[in-house]
């Protein structure tokens, strides 16, 4: 392919990304024609077999809306006259296998899928018969500043690429939270003293000899970089977060493949339409309360944070560097201040008899996703590990519990059973424990807790368990206020919330059950696990594998006073709490 044309297209992650299968024979551009001699030229590129990587450079200007040359974005070699000479270290889109979460490139007859599903309308498509199809091979698919061995941020190609044009960016980013997984890869073992076992499971890495160390079963080197790729697909690269390919709109030049956001939108944070990864898993599933609902939700159906219908948007409430507040490139605050918004009612709120409570404290119900977890033998990506994530325990919880954080409010969590099998020793304390300290700022700092049960046997095989009450804070999903009775009820403060679920994960066929949660003066426990239904397995799993409380019963339960303050007048409580016009003007809650 010859010299790039002055029209200077700035492509994104994929226009031209998966040309790389053999052509049939066509027509050459030009002398000094080069990318848009091909691909601005639609006769030829339906010669070659790709007409949907025809593009224009007005086309291509108007959507991303910078004026970079195609291989500032996408490599290659625009002075080559040949093909696979012009495409030589092209970044390309990666597929990510089922089988093994291998990631690959591979050859694109037919154009990506662009469907009306928020969390899944991006999809690969394949060719069957000369018809495109879905292809079900692929669990996922990642731009192209993704590594196809690791599955993980390739930095070297976002230097080249995104880099070349947005170097203080992107020197920012590298030292981001989010670029260096911050978070999670400091959970480097099940049993690290300082942040405790993990829903997510723990940063297999580099930290295969620590973690097999400590397994009373085979766990590889192969194996432990299997259960990293499946990790390292929701952690993000500049792409995840600005490109926003959408489908073209005659009335709307800024739609169509090259999309890109400087502000990323909300959908982005959720995995931006290629599947429930980034903060939908957290949010929807983990917390059991997420900004979308709708479709993330498990189960579907659960309503949308009253923000998003208010049409506020992520980045509106967490500060982030747009704000000119000191904060770099893609540092984004976790906690978020209402006041910014609600200034009169936070500071009405601040001199209420609730003062000690956050607001999300009243504000969030019916949380969600999972209410159960279990790391125990299974098959991933069609191969054996010690460490499959059995989650898809899913169920509603009408009411988050309240526990105090570590600066004395009161902020809600959903207590579920937590366990992970085929851990030898653990040395932590039973009890509760905060992942992070209190004295974090709030750029940093996150209210999650764990409840750390014990190392217990008892069971048929897989012994010993390692189990704990996972307690993330509950943070999104705002709407109206919880009753008063869902708190001040029961007489001595205790809370106690009954919780239905449905398995639907590997393991066993579908089947339904139940637990009591209990929050009281005597400790946190979760009770009566159970299923009224015969747990049928499938070919090479055991019941121990994802349901230790099948044998464990109710082992789940660590001490300490989790009750609610109790109320001294009752009859007074009985006046207030069916009047919030009362109550506010009694300063009880906010005005």
């Amino acid at each position: 392919m010859l010299r790039l044309l002055a029209g200077n297209i700035a492509l994104a992650a994929l226009a031209v990304a998966a040309t790389g299968g053999t052509a049939t024979a066509a027509t050459p551009p030009a002398a000094g024609s080069g990318c848009v001699g091909c691909h601005g030229n639609p006769s030829i590129m339906k010669k070659l077999g790709y007409p949907h990587f025809t593009v224009t450079p007005q086309e291509v200007r108007a959507q991303t809306g910078m004026p970079a040359d195609c291989h500032l974005c996408h490599g290659g070699s625009p002075d080559a006259k040949e093909k696979d000479k012009a495409h030589a270290g092209m970044g390309r889109l990666v597929a990510v296998r089922k089988k093994g979460l291998t990631g690959e490139t591979v050859e694109r007859k037919h154009p990506l899928s662009l469907g009306s599903n928020p969390m899944e309308r991006i999809k690969l498509m394949t060719d069957k018969a000369g018809t495109a199809a879905p292809d079900q091979s692929v669990s996922i698919i990642l731009w192209q500043d993704k590594r196809t061995d690791t599955l993980s941020q390739d930095f070297g190609r976002m230097e080249k690429s995104c880099g070349a044009c947005h170097a203080r960016q992107f020197a920012e980013f590298t030292r981001s939270t989010m670029a260096r997984n911050g978070k999670q890869s400091a959970y480097r073992t099940w049993t690290d003293r300082e942040r405790g076992p993990h829903n997510c499971g723990a940063w297999f890495g580099d930290n295969h000899e620590a973690i097999a160390a400590n397994t009373a079963a085979p766990f590889d080197r192969a194996t432990n970089a299997l259960n990293q790729r499946q990790c390292n697909t929701c952690h993000v690269g500049c792409l995840d977060c600005h490109y926003d390919p959408q489908p073209a709109d005659p009335a709307d030049p800024k739609k169509g493949m090259h999309g890109f956001r400087r502000t990323p939108p909300p959908e982005s944070c959720y995995g931006g339409g290629r599947g429930q990864t980034c903060h939908a898993g957290p949010e929807e599933r983990r917390r059991g309360a997420g900004y979308f609902g709708g479709v993330y939700a498990n189960p579907e159906g659960a309503p949308p944070d009253v923000h998003l219908q208010a049409k506020v948007a992520c980045l509106d409430c967490h500060e982030s560097s747009r704000n000119g507040n000191g904060l770099t490139h893609a540092m984004v605050k976790r906690q978020a201040a209402c006041d910014r918004c609600h200034g009169a009612i936070v500071a009405s709120h601040g001199t209420s008899v609730h003062r000690t409570l956050t607001c999300e404290a009243c504000h969030v119900r019916n949380v969600g996703g999972y209410q159960g977890t279990y790391w125990g033998p299974g098959i991933l990506g069609g191969i054996g590990t010690p460490f499959f994530k059995y989650k898809e325990y899913y169920g509603i919880m009408d009411d988050p519990i309240l526990i105090r954080n570590q600066k004395g409010r009161w902020i809600p969590v959903k207590p579920y059973p937590m366990a992970v099998m085929n851990v030898k020793d653990a040395g932590l304390k039973p009890g509760l424990h905060w992942r992070w300290p209190a004295t974090l700022p709030d750029l940093e700092r996150t209210d999650d807790a764990y409840g750390y049960v014990g190392l217990v046997g008892g069971l048929p095989e897989n012994n010993k368990a390692l189990l704990w009450i996972q307690m993330d804070k509950v943070s999104h999903k705002y709407g109206p206020p919880r009753p008063c009775d869902s708190c001040h009820g029961a007489a001595d403060g205790a809370q106690r919330r009954e919780v239905d679920w449905d398995f639907t994960d590997a393991g066993a066929l579908p089947f339904s059950g139940s637990h009591t949660v209990v929050a009281d003066a005597r400790g946190l426990a979760i009770h009566n696990i159970s299923t009224q239904e015969r747990i049928e397995t499938t070919a090479g799993t055991t019941v121990s594998s994802f349901a230790p409380w099948f044998y464990l019963k109710n082992a789940w339960t660590i001490p300490g006073d989790f009750s609610l303050p109790t109320i001294g007048d009752r009859t007074r409580y009985e006046r207030f709490k069916d009047n919030r016009d009362v109550a506010r003007n009694a300063g009880i809650i906010h005005r």
